[in-house]
């Protein structure tokens, strides 16, 4: 996916940077030439920027610890970035939680409540946030990620699968209303990636059903036609592709990575 290339200006901000597919992501808009603003719940964000920094020592990088459920910090990290960026070119709302399997009869209303808090109510405010940084821009973009459980709405993760379903539906509103202003809007659907939320999912399901976890997993990467569950590159090469001049054309859409588990 090296043959994508931004602006040699452009900057992109990405949420959930610190690992994972976060981290993936900030690295392709890199090797694309762009600037990249990292922000994360956790402190590992600054050694991934630390990392792009020494890796590719000629674009700038910013790391940021904060609450995306928190509009206050979300205001304050987007004045630093103003301040250190002075530009806002591409919006990546990647920072997710995984919810803890149990059947809706048992789920908690903490539980439902933290994993809307992040997931939805967190991807609506940072799009909120950035979206009037992208409007001084020409041809912003915003690309959220959502999940292929959005359509499939498997047993035991009624909180995911739901809030993910309102960040399709948010994708689909925030492109009809930013048309006009040239900014185009679009959704990843990822299948089984192999990250720690992945894999934190799966240990959550075997000890609800009593299994082990490889035996969750071969479960579970069993369902999937190709075979294998994706490395989190194949989801920053479909976010850079969305973000990229390549997909000039594309607004409101939502392109679904899951090795053929689900067609739509």
């Amino acid at each position: 996916m090296s043959s994508i290339s931004f602006d040699p200006e452009a900057v992109a901000v990405l949420t959930g940077a610190g690992g994972g597919i976060g981290a993936a992501t900030a690295r392709r808009f890199a090797q694309g030439g762009a600037s990249v603003a990292l922000i994360d719940a956790n402190d590992s964000v600054h050694e991934a920027s630390e990392g792009l920094s020494k890796e590719f020592p000629e674009l700038r990088f910013e790391s940021w610890v904060a609450d995306v459920t928190s509009e206050e910090a979300l205001a304050g990290v987007r004045a630093g970035i103003v301040e250190k960026f002075g530009r806002v070119d591409h919006l990546g709302i990647i920072a997710g939680v995984v919810q803890t399997a149990a059947a809706v009869e048992d789920l908690t209303l903490e539980e439902w409540n933290r994993v809307f808090g992040v997931n939805s109510i967190g991807a609506f405010l940072t799009a909120k946030t950035f979206i009037p940084e992208l409007k001084k821009r020409p041809e912003g973009t915003i690309v959220a990620i959502a999940s292929y459980w959005a359509r499939t709405n498997p047993p035991l993760f009624a909180a995911y699968s739901a809030s993910k379903s309102t960040v399709l539906s948010m994708v689909q509103t925030m492109a009809a209303e930013l048309a006009p202003s040239r900014i185009r809007v679009n959704a990843v659907a990822p299948g089984q990636i192999n990250t720690g939320m992945h894999r934190n999912a799966l240990t959550s399901e075997a000890e609800s059903r009593g299994i082990t976890f490889e035996e969750m997993k071969a479960i579970e990467w069993g369902k999937i036609p190709l075979g294998v569950a994706g490395d989190p590159e194949v989801i920053a090469d479909a976010v850079a592709f969305l973000s990229s001049p390549a997909a000039s054309y594309i607004t409101g859409a939502s392109l679904d990575v899951n090795g053929g588990v689900v067609f739509h």
